[in-house]
């Protein structure tokens, strides 16, 4: 009877580990998703601003050749 009590113990250790790794492990996928998330928003922010200097910089230049002549 103490072999299957030893047995029983084990076996609910296990389990215990086991859900508690599941539970980790959805935690951590949840954070990947959201870190996947804040980089395509970052590089979207990224282009905008790129887009906006271009523009910036594309204005200047006609300002200074109009300038110019």
């Amino acid at each position: 009877m103490e072999t299957m009590d030893i047995l029983e113990g084990k076996i609910k250790e296990a389990l215990s580990r086991k859900t508690k790794l599941e539970v980790e492990h959805k935690n951590l996928m949840e954070e990947v998703v959201n870190l996947r998330e804040s980089v395509k928003k970052l590089e979207r922010e990224r282009d905008e601003i790129k887009q906006k200097l271009d523009r910036v910089i594309e204005k200047v230049e006609i300002y200074l050749s109009r300038s110019e002549a």
